[in-house]
């Protein structure tokens, strides 16, 4: 979620210390962290400690994490970090106060009420997360079911401006927040802050989880109806239709997470895939999707999206981190695919799959002049590599818009020549046409449609 979409209503300023479970919290990561450490000690193993272990004690195993992940140390996300995580400076993140306050969920019926839903009255069964003490790796039950549980109700940032679509179930609609009877309303939270006060907060859900098709909510599955922009310039009595404001041109499913202009809107990804990328952030800032380069990027940015005030414990974000790979698990198998489509199977081989190889169907970074999409967010001086990642293409049928920007709303424009054309009509955001990526453009309409068809069932 964007920095600048919370400080437009000045709620950041209002986080501050630490939760009085805090203590708890960081006692359960140590004894995780040292039961590991101790565990390999007392087998006698001359084995390095467990990465995840380490990444809970924090220190120079952290450190280390973060600096082989960093692609281009010189924009300004990647120096940031490497200032400011695990530096031993006096401005060390790992110096803010712990952030894990009581919260809960907006319940679907709220938004029936005349006033419709409050952004401030926290019941008696606001908690925070219950941390498990006896996790011992990645795969424990109890460490994905505490990511499960963060990814739906921790507070990632304070987000004041969405009270605009609590008003009403046609409210939460406008801005692209689902409502369910048993999730609640767009993943949006309450949470008590140290001083006592209450403050709307999204969580990870507001962003990545969706309906499918079949009308079930998938967690990871990109909310590409969710329009922020049109939110935070609303929430300021701003029509975002009228508005030449860069927010505006966001448009639903897109987010500017760069800069404070606005200017870089990037498409919501889809994180069911995540394990299987060979780099995070569409342009490919950090190397690596392993479960400590993906918690490390978690913590960073709940750290950054609350202006470096509060961090939160290591054990969610090593959990989210945990949680978000298991996603992987529910999307089609390829095997499935190629046997549903094999003249699409077949074709995507020889036309396909030196970029995005099976079993992840994804690879290395592609140059900018190579791909020739549109290059502004590659060139970004606050994430920029010369380069975007190239995506998995696992669960690409029930994706949604495509392109880094979101331009493409199906795989079916995707194929269309058509969109090298100024005349093309089909694109999401802004008009004329959606050059680069030609590949597979050249294709007989008979096989580019085999190939649709395949990757409709990946």
């Amino acid at each position: 979620m964007p920095a600048e979409a919370g400080s437009a209503a000045g709620e950041q300023d209002r986080v501050v210390a630490v939760t009085q479970n805090s203590d708890v919290w960081c006692a359960g990561a140590r004894r995780l962290a040292l039961g590991a450490l101790l565990l390999a000690a007392c087998r006698g193993s001359t084995r390095p400690a467990d990465p995840a272990a380490a990444y809970l004690a924090g220190g120079v195993a952290a450190r280390r994490a973060l600096e082989a992940s960093v692609v281009n140390p010189k924009n300004a996300y990647s120096a940031l970090r490497l200032a400011r995580y695990q530096s031993g400076s006096a401005g060390d993140w790992a110096r803010l106060p712990v952030f894990n306050p009581p919260a809960e969920p907006i319940a679907a019926g709220e938004l029936d009420q005349p006033a419709g839903a409050s952004a401030t009255a926290l019941s008696a069964a606001a908690a925070p997360l219950t941390v498990p003490t006896d996790a011992t790796s990645l795969d424990d039950a109890g460490l994905v079911a505490l990511g499960r549980q963060a990814f739906a109700r921790y507070p990632t940032q304070l987000a004041a401006y969405m009270r605009v679509a609590l008003t009403s179930r046609a409210a939460a609609a406008r801005y692209g927040l689902w409502v369910d009877p048993a999730a609640g309303v767009g993943g949006l939270v309450r949470a008590r802050m140290p001083d006592g006060s209450v403050w709307l907060a999204v969580t990870c859900a507001t962003c990545h989880t969706a309906r499918a098709a079949d009308g079930r909510l998938v967690d990871g599955l990109p909310n590409a109806a969710l329009d922020v922009g049109r939110a935070v310039l609303e929430s300021q009595g701003i029509p975002a239709a009228a508005s030449s404001d860069a927010r505006a041109a966001w448009g639903p499913g897109r987010l500017d997470v760069s800069t404070s202009s606005g200017t870089e809107p990037a498409r919501i990804p889809d994180l069911r895939p995540v394990r299987w990328l060979t780099h995070l952030h569409q342009d490919a800032t950090l190397r690596g999707s392993d479960p400590v380069t993906l918690a490390i990027r978690l913590e960073t940015l709940i750290i950054t999206a609350n202006n470096q005030t509060v961090r939160p414990p290591r054990i969610v974000t090593l959990a989210l981190a945990a949680y978000v790979r298991s996603l992987g698990d529910a999307l089609p198998r390829p095997e499935t695919a190629a046997a549903t489509a094999p003249e699409g199977a077949a074709i995507f081989r020889s036309s396909c799959a030196d970029c995005h190889a099976p079993p992840g169907f994804t690879g290395p970074p592609v140059m900018l002049s190579t791909i020739a999409t549109d290059p502004t967010l590659g060139r970004s001086a606050d994430r920029g590599t010369g380069a975007y990642r190239v995506p998995s293409l696992r669960g690409v049928g029930s994706r949604g818009p495509l392109l880094h920007d979101g331009t493409i709303g199906s795989l079916a424009a995707m194929f269309d020549p058509g969109r090298l054309s100024p005349a093309f009509t089909g694109r999401l955001h802004g008009t004329g046409a959606v050059r680069g990526h030609a590949y597979g453009l050249s294709l007989p309409e008979s096989e580019r449609h085999a190939l649709i068809d395949y990757l409709q069932h990946l």
